[in-house]
């Protein structure tokens, strides 16, 4: 009795163990494994998402405030048709700069609890992926800071046409939460505003001033 008593303790201990080394594996596994791709996984989608946003605020911003792209720069002339200088409408540049990048934080920091799918052959890694495969969900929020400008360049458009083009060129510094951790990410994009052919010379240096007009 006291021997099957002993051999039952031994035989209880050694599951007990074998728990524990079944536990330390499955921790030692996400943290070196299933952490690090998510976090990767969900960097990747979030840069994705803040581009689509950022191209989102710029567009609707010149919606809602009725700005044309054509109101923003007026390209001026010499008496001999060379360009003297291409003057930015400084209130309405200002005006648009304000709302956009208002509307690019609040559109990012919206994102709360969004699903991000971790397929298993990323986590496994398995070089063969099957249609429709399993996924791991995890939900993330963002929130950000964020600066923007214009950029004004010029390009060549043709024989003796240049093509001058004014882009917004924001920054955007995000905080990725997961259900684990957080990490950070900066995404940088410049976004088409308007462009406009110029027949002539051009100088070759930057001929841009924030002269109000």
């Amino acid at each position: 009795m006291l021997y099957r008593s002993a051999r039952g303790r031994r035989k209880g201990r050694k599951k007990l163990w074998l728990f524990v080394i079944f536990i330390a594996a499955v921790l030692l596994f996400f943290e070196m494994r299933i952490k690090p791709i998510s976090a990767s996984v969900s960097e990747i989608q979030a840069k994705a998402l803040a581009v689509e946003l950022i191209n989102e605020s710029v567009y609707t911003s010149l919606e809602e405030l009725d700005i044309s792209p054509d109101e923003l720069e007026t390209v001026v002339y010499s008496d001999d048709r060379k360009v003297a200088s291409v003057n930015s409408n400084t209130v309405l540049t200002n005006k648009l700069k304000n709302a956009v990048t208002l509307k690019i934080q609040e559109s990012i920091s919206n994102i709360k609890n969004r699903r991000v799918d971790i397929p298993l052959s990323l986590i496994f890694g398995w070089d063969v992926v099957i249609g429709n495969e399993p996924s791991v969900p995890i939900n993330i929020s963002l929130s950000g800071n964020v600066q923007s400008d214009f950029e004004s360049s010029f390009e060549e458009g043709g024989v003796n046409q240049t093509v001058h083009k004014l882009s917004m060129k924001v920054s955007a510094d995000i905080n990725i939460i997961m259900p684990f951790g957080s990490s950070s990410a900066t995404v940088e994009t410049s976004v088409l505003i308007g462009e406009t052919v110029i027949v002539g010379d051009v100088p070759s240096v930057s001929v841009y001033s924030d002269k109000e007009i």
